[in-house]
């Protein structure tokens, strides 16, 4: 019984580092202050000689249609008399791909949130004191093991991004489409290399906030528990 309910500890450890994740991408993907900070200190709307204000209304129509708050992505330039369109039939495209991954993350989240459920609820029934012995100790040492790997990874990304970069892509889609060409596509020029690099670290930072944030419920459980058992 100790070591099917260190198992469940474990994949339980796992799976709330995944959720935690998963979590800090759609946070940092979905805030538009991030996106603006980003812009202003890369200096990006300079560079695709834009006000920020025009910068602005393109990021908050992209952040709208990954949300799902918009149907599409026809946008067109505050500044263009001619009213041709901001973003190219292979960036829409792209962003439809980019738009199914992240409908398919809140259902992901769901059902992982409800899997950590179930782990909770099937360790009370097969022996609720080994569970409060040995559960929360696992899953702290478990979930710090995950956080020594995403430390590696995140220095992997630091040395060679790109390489990061494109792997990841060639993981997440199915198609090449995600290879913009900066003379005709702005989608790469709104949003560069060094663009993505900082939205990364900002993902590591809230996960990091998410991951502080349990340990410090776990470790405020233990204490409290000791305090009622000398109680």
């Amino acid at each position: 019984m100790r070591i099917a309910i260190r198992i469940m500890a474990i994949i339980f450890a796992i799976i709330l580092c995944f959720v935690f994740l998963l979590s800090a991408i759609r946070y940092v993907a979905f805030n538009q202050d991030i996106y603006r900070r980003i812009q202003v200190k890369q200096k990006i709307a300079e560079f695709v000689l834009m006000d920020q204000n025009e910068l602005d209304n393109i990021t908050k129509g992209l952040i709208d249609y990954m949300k799902g708050d918009r149907d599409d992505l026809v946008i067109y330039r505050d500044s263009d008399d001619q009213k041709n369109e901001v973003f190219n039939d292979r960036e829409k495209k792209h962003m439809v791909d980019v738009r199914m991954l992240f409908d398919l993350s809140i259902s992901v989240i769901v059902v992982l949130l409800s899997i950590l459920g179930l782990i909770i609820i099937s360790g009370m029934l097969m022996d609720m004191e080994i569970m409060k012995r040995i559960f929360i100790k696992t899953v702290a040492i478990a979930m710090l093991i995950f956080v020594i790997l995403m430390i590696m990874l995140i220095f992997y990304m630091i040395v060679d991004f790109q390489n990061f970069w494109l792997i990841f892509h060639e993981t997440v889609f199915t198609n090449d489409l995600y290879f913009l060409d900066p003379y005709t596509d702005i989608l790469i020029n709104i949003m560069p290399l060094d663009f993505f690099i900082s939205i990364c670290l900002n993902i590591s930072l809230y996960f990091g906030l998410l991951f502080s944030g349990a340990f410090a419920i776990m470790y405020g459980t233990k204490v409290l528990k000791r305090i009622v058992n000398h109680e």
